[in-house]
């Protein structure tokens, strides 16, 4: 592998791990034209590969991360709107609060 390919692939790395998608895509598009200008003998392809595919699980990993601190933010201002006990029995009973919801400016 030529080191402008591993530089390129370790700037989509570093993008995706920063969560930054658009730089992501930016630099994978210039890879990609870098590839089809140099071209790839079959050592480097196999090397690629898998390089490729570290890079696909870890944006995978990255966006199942992301989901998931969008749903717990969903949940925490669902919660803030309400209280929610139990009696003796176990049963749940909510109750509505005056909370605040943030608001942009």
């Amino acid at each position: 592998m030529k080191p402008k390919h591993r530089q390129l692939l370790d700037g989509v790395e570093q993008a995706i791990i920063q969560g930054n998608g658009a730089l992501a895509l930016d630099r994978i598009e210039a890879l990609a034209r870098q590839f089809e200008r140099d071209g790839l003998d079959s050592a480097s392809k196999a090397r690629i590969e898998q390089t490729l595919q570290h890079l696909l699980r870890l944006a995978e990993a990255s966006a199942r991360g992301t989901q998931r601190a969008i749903d717990q933010i969903r949940d925490i201002v669902k919660n803030a709107r309400s209280l929610q006990t139990y009696d003796h029995t176990g049963q749940r009973h909510n109750t509505p609060t005056r909370a605040i919801l943030a608001q942009r400016f």
